[in-house]
């Protein structure tokens, strides 16, 4: 039996929200390999392939802009069944590698929990998911343009997730701003809530 699979990762693709499946194949002609979501053509990530190190796998955290580096040898990749990967900046979960059946019965039992926690609503997580997703990248807009600020002149402010919304919290003076991310018209006043949601530390 010819295996020409190294290893499947399982990737959310950052722009769209969706999970995407996809083989990391051991013999590509290429020993770079990009990764990119098949609902909107976003690169997710890539690999490579090192004979004397194994793969390398560079993910992008759509949460706090930066990349993650992720190293298995070949050793590790023998033995790897499902392994989770995280952002190393701020633990965000980025998807999973491992052995295709493994992970997509991982992907299947959370459909299946989420289901029966949310009957009839499972069309809206992805929504709801990629609503989140498009605010982040909105916020990181705002900042790299300068225009991300707290009410005491300070740039220096952090973004995450909380639920179904997007928290502020400013690094220098410890004022915080809540911007709920449900729905379509949520993301298109955003620019307006940044500038009128701020609680102020004065007043927490």
């Amino acid at each position: 039996m010819l295996i020409d699979t190294l290893c499947s990762v399982a990737l959310y693709c950052q722009r769209c929200g969706k999970v995407q499946l996809l083989d990391v194949p051991l013999f590509s002609g290429n020993q770079r390999l990009k990764l990119r979501c098949g609902a909107c053509g976003e690169q997710m990530g890539e690999t490579i392939l090192r004979p004397k190190h194994g793969l390398g796998l560079t993910i992008h955290c759509g949460v706090c802009g930066k990349s993650t580096y992720e190293q298995f040898s070949w050793h590790q990749l023998k033995k790897l069944r499902f392994e989770k990967l995280y952002c190393h900046h701020d633990h965000f979960e980025l998807g999973y590698i491992g052995r295709w059946q493994d992970i997509a019965e991982f992907l299947d039992f959370n459909d299946a929990e989420y289901d029966s926690l949310h009957p009839g609503d499972g069309d809206r997580f992805l929504e709801r998911q990629q609503i989140l997703l498009e605010g982040l990248t909105r916020v990181h807009e705002l900042a790299a343009h300068g225009d991300l600020s707290c009410p005491c002149g300070s740039q220096d402010v952090s973004a995450g997730l909380m639920g179904d919304s997007i928290v502020l919290q400013c690094q220098e003076c410890g004022s915080s701003c809540v911007l709920p991310m449900r729905s379509a018209e949520d993301l298109a006043h955003i620019y307006q809530a940044v500038g009128a949601s701020w609680r102020l530390r004065s007043t927490l």
